[in-house]
């Protein structure tokens, strides 16, 4: 897959809506989070996690602990305007629960 493909949300000027995917590389427990602009919503969480005053206390506790490079943030599902982030997230939530996934 070419990177423009995967990652089209950073190439464009418009915003692209979705869910993001903040997953500790460590122990590969993962949050889904809405998001109305990913790649401004990526930036943000990042820099919320940098100063530490990201919403999460156990993920920004996890992220203080190990560092920022066992963390990855990226678009985890690319939303169309007609569909639901709420009912994507709790949708999305539901298959990584039956995944057996660890989830914050």
């Amino acid at each position: 897959m070419l990177v423009h493909d995967r990652y089209s949300h950073l190439f464009t000027n418009q915003k692209v809506r979705g869910l993001l995917r903040i997953k500790n590389l460590q122990n590969n427990k993962v949050l889904l989070v809405m998001s109305e602009d990913l790649a401004s919503d990526i930036q943000k969480i990042r820099f919320s996690l940098d100063l530490g005053t990201y919403e999460h206390e156990v993920l920004q506790q996890e992220y203080e602990t190990i560092g920022l490079e066992l963390f990855s943030i990226d678009a985890y599902y690319q939303a169309t305007e007609e569909e639901d982030l709420q009912h994507l997230l709790e949708q999305h939530t539901h298959a990584l629960k039956l995944q057996s996934a660890s989830l914050y």
